[in-house]
């Protein structure tokens, strides 16, 4: 049986970006849910989970391949992997948005000591089974220590 779109799950990347001057710069870019995290959705709700229960969010990995001549490449569902190997992975902190209960949000920081020197370009959340849900690429973003980048991955089911 093949997954519908009835059901969105659909999402938005808020990137906030943080510059040691002060100044500060918002961006925001869409992404993709991944066959395997609408696989782990149905899984949880049929409650085939099996022993452990490995269908949640604890990572945010970056790479730097998300671009092909500066066009970011295109992510379809059956992606597995970044388009490059994983540059950062970082631990998210996860909340609901108590404003809308259908939606949570995955943040992690790249602190100014982290991840200088790649040109972002890519980037995945990761569930406990090592599977992604979720993926997206963007223009080159180019990390220096003079920025401090807050990731705030937002995912909304409709």
């Amino acid at each position: 049986m093949e997954t519908t779109d009835s059901i969105k799950a659909k999402g938005e990347v808020e990137i906030i970006i943080e510059y040691n001057d002060g100044n500060k710069e918002i961006r925001h870019i869409k992404n993709a849910v991944l066959r395997k995290g609408r696989e782990a959705l149905a899984a949880s709700l049929a409650n085939e989970i099996g022993n452990t229960f490995d269908f949640f969010i604890v990572r945010m990995l970056f790479g730097d391949n998300g671009t092909s001549g500066g066009v970011p490449k295109s992510v379809n569902s059956e992606r597995t992997g970044l388009f490059g190997t994983t540059k950062v992975s970082k631990v998210v902190v996860s909340q609901i948005n108590s404003a809308i209960p259908s939606q949570v949000v995955f943040t992690s920081v790249l602190t100014f000591s982290e991840g200088n020197g790649l040109a972002l370009s890519e980037m995945a959340l990761q569930m406990n089974n090592n599977e992604l849900y979720s993926m997206t690429t963007f223009a080159d973003l180019n990390k220096t220590s003079s920025m401090q980048i807050t990731w705030n991955w937002n995912l909304s089911f409709v």
